[in-house]
């Protein structure tokens, strides 16, 4: 009877350990902000991204997210409409998940550039 105690309260404890760890390194499921380099200055954006294998979907403002994570690499392609650059083209977005950030490279139309996204709690 008190093994079966000890060994309860032993999953019990690891049980919350893996639930106090938060979501795993390898899933961007959940929402994230990003800030991006451009030519004219930072531009800041949000996503809530959804993973079910290796598939993203999702959503990035009003557009719908298309694309993979894979090995901790992002790679999106999806269409996106700029107010501000006054079109609808294909953003493209390369990254790395790496110490809970996302870092890469973004493409739309002519423009590219830099971003980082972290994970809004």
């Amino acid at each position: 009877m008190l093994r079966t105690i000890l060994l309860l309260a032993v999953l019990s404890g690891t049980g919350l350990l893996l639930l106090a760890r938060g979501p795993a390194s390898n899933d961007i499921s959940g929402k994230w902000h990003f800030v991006y380099q451009t030519e004219a200055g930072e531009r800041e954006n949000d996503a809530n991204f959804k993973l079910d294998g290796d598939q993203v979907t999702g959503k990035y403002g009003e557009a719908d997210v298309k694309g993979t994570f894979k090995d901790g690499e992002l790679d999106l392609e999806f269409p996106y409409n700029s107010d501000e650059a006054g079109m609808t083209a294909t953003l493209k977005m390369k990254g790395k998940l790496k110490d809970g950030k996302l870092t890469g490279n973004w493409q739309f139309a002519d423009y590219d550039g830099t971003f980082v996204a972290t994970r809004v709690e």
